[in-house]
Order: C-alpha cells, then sequence, then structure tokens
C-alpha cells in the first residue's frame, strides 16, 4: 500500500485533480494519508496580459465542455477522505516555493512513498527528497518543445499536430523532471479549452498507472525500465509564457485564417473515402502504378472504407464499411470485385447504430463478423449462416465500448486490441487497450497490466489486421496527429506476454501515393493483394 501525501492550494480541487486521486483510491493500492495545505498561495510572476485573459475567459464560455475538468471539488468528497492535514507557510520568491524546516521534519514523520503536487509553484530543496518515489508532477505540454505554459495553449495558436502531456518526477529545473508517463492527443484545432479539457482528464489516470506498474514487475525492475527510456541527453527549448497583446492579436488573426479555410474546405468539398486494392507481395515500397479502386460508381450519397478481404471457395470477397452521408450512419456492405465491371455490392448488417470497421474471423469452418459499435456502447459478434451474404446470432463480444476490435491468436491464446476513450470527455484516438482470453466466445476478456498499452494518437488505433513478414509481427496504426486516418503506422511487435508489451514503428505508409489524397487508415492483405482505403475531399 503506497502512502500519499497531496500538495493542494485550497480545500477544493480541479475536477481532474480529484480523478486522479479517485483513481487511485478505487484501485486499492494506494491511501492518501497527508495533505499539505499551502497558507499563502501566490501565482507565479506577473498577471496574465489582458488580451491573453479576455480570450481564455471567452473561449471558456464558448467552447465549455460538458465535462468540466477545472469545474473545483472539495477535497472532503473524496471516498478516502480520512488523511491528516499539515498548514505551511512556505518561503517564497517570484517563481519557487521552499519548505521551512520544521515542516518538512512534519512530513518526514508520515513516511509517505510519494508527494502529488497539485498546488504551490516551482519546488526547489529537501521536499523532494522526502518520498521515496519522489515528488510527481504534471506537465502538460510536450517538454521536447518547450517549457513552461499556458497549457494546451501554443499548440492551438500555433498550428501544431499534437499536444503532448507528461507524468514527471520533479528535479530542481523547472520542467526538467524524469518523465514517467508520456502521452499525445490531436490538437483541437479551433479551442484552447476543448483541447486542455480532453488531455487534462485522459492525464488524471496516469499517477495510478504508474504504481501499477511498478506493482506488475517490481520497483527494480520499474527503475530499470525508466533508465533504459530515458532520453541519453535533453535538448534546449523555448520557455513559453502568455503573449503579450500585440502577439495575442496575431496569433488570434492566424487561428482565425486558419479555421475559416478549414470549415470552407469542409463545406466545399466534404469528407469522401474510397478502397484501393494494390497487387502486392508484402514488400513496403508501394508504386501508384500498382494501385486499382474499388468503386461505387454513380453513388455519391455514400462512400466506402475500412476493408477486409476474405478468399472464399478461390473467389475474393471485401468487406467494408458503407457510410451514408445523409443518416451520418455506416452499415456493413461486402464487394465482390470484378474485373471488368462495377464490384457487386451487398448490404449483409445494418442496425440503428452506427457500424464500420467490419473484422472478420474464420475459425474451425466457422465465419465471424466483429464490427465496431461503440455507439452501442458494446461490440457484438455476428456469425455466418450463409457466407458471405447471411449473418446472425448476434451476441455480445465485449461488453463496454470499443473502437476498431482486432483479433489476434497465438499458441492457443486470443488477443482483442480496442481504442478506447479512459474518460467520457477524452478522445477516442489516443489509447490503446489490450484484452486476452482463452477462447473466442469467452464471456470476459483479462485487461492487460499494462493497458493502454499504447497512449499516442500517431499509432494508437487498430488500421488492420496483424500480419506477420519474415517472422517479425506487424500491427497497422492509425497515425491521426495531422488528422484523422491521416496515414498508417506500421508497427512491429517485439514482446506480447500477459505481463508485458513492446512495439516500435516499422514503416509508414502515406497518403502521397494518391494525388490529391489526404489520408489512408486501413491496411489489409489478402494472399499476394493489399487493400487500402484512402480519404478525399471531394
Amino acid at each position: 500500500m503506497y502512502r500519499i501525501a497531496i500538495l493542494t492550494d485550497s480545500d477544493t480541487l480541479q475536477a481532474w485533480e480529484w480523478e486522479c486521486l479517485n483513481a487511485l483510491i478505487q484501485q486499492g493500492n494506494s491511501e492518501i494519508v497527508l495533505e499539505i495545505r499551502n497558507l499563502s498561495p501566490k501565482p507565479s510572476g506577473k498577471k496574465s496580459p489582458f488580451l491573453y485573459r479576455v480570450y481564455r475567459a471567452l473561449d471558456r464560455k464558448f467552447f465549455k465542455s460538458e465535462f468540466d475538468a477545472f469545474k473545483r471539488i472539495p477535497i472532503v468528497t473524496l471516498p478516502q477522505n480520512n488523511f491528516t492535514q499539515i498548514q505551511v507557510s512556505p518561503i517564497q520568491t517570484t517563481y519557487r516555493d521552499e519548505f521551512l524546516k520544521e515542516d518538512l521534519e512534519k512530513i518526514k514523520a508520515f513516511k509517505v512513498d510519494l508527494i502529488l503536487r497539485f498546488g504551490f509553484r516551482v519546488l526547489t530543496g529537501d521536499l523532494l527528497k522526502i518520498p521515496r518515489l519522489g515528488v510527481w508532477s504534471y506537465h502538460h505540454g510536450d517538454p521536447s518543445r518547450y517549457r513552461g505554459g499556458p497549457p494546451a495553449f501554443w499548440e492551438v495558436m500555433l498550428g501544431w499536430e499534437t499536444t503532448g502531456t507528461v507524468l514527471q518526477r520533479l528535479t530542481e529545473q523547472l520542467d526538467q523532471g524524469e518523465i514517467l508517463y508520456q502521452s499525445y492527443a490531436q490538437t483541437n484545432p479551433l479551442s484552447v479549452d476543448r483541447n486542455a479539457n480532453a488531455i487534462f482528464w485522459k492525464s488524471s489516470y496516469f499517477v495510478a498507472r504508474v504504481l501499477s506498474r511498478i506493482d506488475t514487475i517490481g520497483e527494480e525492475a520499474w527503475l530499470e525500465e525508466k533508465m533504459k527510456s530515458k532520453p541519453s541527453q535533453k535538448t534546449k527549448v523555448e520557455l513559453k509564457k502568455p503573449p503579450g497583446s500585440f502577439e495575442m492579436i496575431s496569433l488570434l488573426w492566424n487561428l482565425l485564417r486558419r479555421n475559416l479555410n478549414r470549415k470552407i474546405q469542409e463545406n466545399r468539398k466534404p469528407a469522401h473515402w474510397e478502397i484501393a486494392l494494390v497487387n502486392h507481395t508484402q514488400s513496403d515500397a508501394i508504386q501508384r502504378s500498382e494501385i486499382h479502386w474499388l468503386r461505387q460508381e454513380g453513388k455519391s450519397s455514400s462512400y466506402l472504407a475500412d476493408p477486409f478481404p476474405f478468399f472464399y471457395q478461390g473467389k475474393p470477397y471485401v468487406f467494408a464499411e458503407e457510410f451514408n452521408k445523409q443518416t451520418k450512419k455506416g452499415r456493413i456492405v461486402c464487394l465482390v470485385p470484378e474485373a471488368e465491371k462495377q464490384s457487386i455490392i451487398k448490404p449483409v448488417i445494418q442496425e440503428a447504430w452506427h457500424l464500420s470497421y467490419p473484422f472478420i474471423w474464420e475459425e474451425n469452418g466457422s465465419y465471424y463478423l466483429i464490427p465496431e459499435s461503440a455507439e452501442a456502447g458494446k461490440l457484438f459478434i455476428y456469425k455466418g449462416v450463409g457466407f458471405p451474404f447471411q449473418w446472425g446470432e448476434k451476441k455480445v463480444f465485449f461488453d463496454g465500448e470499443g473502437y476498431d476490435p482486432t483479433l489476434y491468436v497465438a499458441d492457443g491464446k486470443y488477443w482483442l486490441f480496442l481504442n478506447q476513450k479512459p474518460h467520457p470527455a477524452s478522445s477516442p484516438f489516443d489509447e490503446l487497450n489490450l484484452y486476452f482470453s482463452d477462447s473466442l466466445h469467452s464471456a470476459e476478456w483479462k485487461a492487460h497490466p499494462m493497458n493502454p498499452i499504447v497512449s499516442d494518437v500517431r499509432c494508437s488505433r487498430p488500421a488492420g489486421k496483424l500480419f506477420e513478414k519474415n517472422g517479425k509481427l506487424f500491427r497497422p496504426a492509425q497515425d491521426s496527429g495531422k488528422r484523422y486516418g491521416h496515414r498508417i503506422a506500421v508497427q512491429e511487435i517485439l514482446e506480447m506476454t500477459e505481463n508485458g508489451y513492446k512495439e516500435q514503428t516499422a514503416y509508414f505508409i502515406e497518403p502521397e501515393l494518391v494525388p490529391i489524397a489526404l489520408g489512408v487508415h486501413t491496411l489489409n492483405f489478402c494472399g499476394d493483394q493489399m487493400y487500402l482505403d484512402f480519404y478525399f475531399r471531394k
């Protein structure tokens, strides 16, 4: 049981901070034993410039989330709130807070394993040495790109593709702590408040995840793991701060211009996906001349995406999502490619909710489809009763929301890859979870202890079936950093056990294979043929 102290500035916490502590309490391996309350909280540096404050107030008013990460919640409402409170008045300079010796002695008496910083400013001195695991703090931004703040602001204003978030163990240097957990999300192009809200909610689970990892592999192995992942040297980055009035005017103008252009393009040319077939032998290089299209001729009210091909009685069939642009819902169809004429398209599964990503599976002579049905709040498995066009015997496959379910079996063990939102206000693009079972028809899938095994919008969400090549195992993943479905990151799986998971990016499949294409986000093989889907605006 980890003994935890929290640093606070008042009797309330922001909602995401409250959730961080609640997640620890619910996990059952931690106990909050001490609150260290700052009696004289002071802002860092000068008051923010006027125009910046006006913009943030307006942004928060017009784009406030239903799930407000920054709402204040009384600390006493925590499920476990019988901890001791120590009130301190630190020695304060312009930016830093340092504890008095007598206060440090009081804190030492509690023998805490960890201190979480939800208050105070930059901390220095012996406080950082008291807890066995250190003082942990968040930096909502990518420390490899900038230090300082405001959090989640510069990414929106400068049009950066991703917004990083880290949990770090503090050192004496500002934003130069040891990174314990890191995640990346797609930057909201329009609103700083929306951008911040999503990443703050996601970050509320980082502490529980790290402590769970320590429990799983042991503290010594965890420290060794952190040492191996530590960068050899840290690059110098710019120290950011709230912009002055003239800079704020320039930033607002560029933000407005970018979003007006984006909206004009979206209205003039709606999103459209098309499926392509490539005669291929799983080499990494694809030539444009090899691409053949499986189009819906004369049907502009819908489009096809998420191709999953399957050979049956010597003939290829392609299961795909057909998305209706009017109803904004998808259904599952089966395409029968024809050599010299339009592909035959037959609807096979349609529900009241959106369906996509028709993952097909064959086992013991039976055929199954497991499409994405996140809108329904659970996943279903359909058994073929007249393959390939008739499907029935629908059962619940996974009782919970999941995006792009992807199965793999090895040595009799079934592995299920799913993107899931850690919080309702978080993005479904960021985090990949892994589950395992001894049966395809298991009533329960066991969660991997490292979940989420990937927390990075650039390589998390599944993009097709796993495949083997030259004795290696690969997982196609969507890189949605730049935009949804921008390109495919092919991830080499280095380890996949009940306690460990490792992967690395092997190569990318870029949308530039096709002129004017803006994205590609599904990759599947069928014999010597590769199936991809490309994203356009037309």
